[in-house]
């Protein structure tokens, strides 16, 4: 088995150059290098970061601000703080009833 002798020296999987160990990610247990150096790491968590942006940002539900008819859309919102406003009250109540205990 050939082994390397300059170990200050390692060979990125994924871009295959050849960079000194600072430029790779170390782990804390073992103290092994990564097979991937740091740019290339840092790219692909990127580019996965943005590929489940574009798939999560697709919206079910109405923006109530992009609706443009107006009075529509002060009835959803003063629905919308109804709702709000009631679920603050059940839960103050709530806490109220375990204090009270």
């Amino acid at each position: 088995m050939k082994q390397t002798l300059n170990p200050t020296i390692r060979t990125c999987h994924s871009c295959l150059r050849e960079l000194p160990i600072e430029a790779f990610y170390v782990n804390r247990k073992t103290l092994i290098p990564d097979y991937c150096c740091k740019a290339c790491r840092s790219a692909a968590c990127k580019k996965r970061y943005l590929d489940s942006r574009s798939v999560n940002d697709i919206r079910t539900y109405p923006l109530i601000t992009d609706i443009k008819d107006r009075t529509l859309r002060m009835e959803l919102i003063l629905h919308a703080r109804q709702v709000v406003n009631e679920s603050v009250a059940r839960k103050r109540r709530r806490l109220w009833e375990t204090v009270g205990e």
